[in-house]
């Protein structure tokens, strides 16, 4: 197989590799936001904090819960230090 045949292969491989990952964050991200309505004000806002680090897409999905319940990101920000 020549060097050039090889680097095809590797980078088709790589491709889907980053296309399944990119899919399963869309996934989880889906997840998050059916999850944040059934959960009340101060648990939305000990995620934002909590998760913010750990778990970008919770934390972001419950970010935008509160503020759909009125919140304005300084708010939420203040709230969460």
């Amino acid at each position: 197989m020549s060097f050039w045949s090889k680097a095809g292969e590797l980078a088709v491989k790589a491709g889907g590799a980053a296309l399944n990952e990119v899919k399963e964050a869309g996934d989880r991200a889906k997840q998050y936001k059916a999850e944040m309505p059934e959960k009340d004000n101060d648990e939305l806002l000990k995620i934002v904090k909590r998760d913010r680090s750990s778990s970008p897409l919770k934390a972001q999905a419950a970010f935008k819960e509160l503020k759909d319940r009125g919140y304005d990101a300084e708010d939420i920000n203040i709230l969460t230090k």
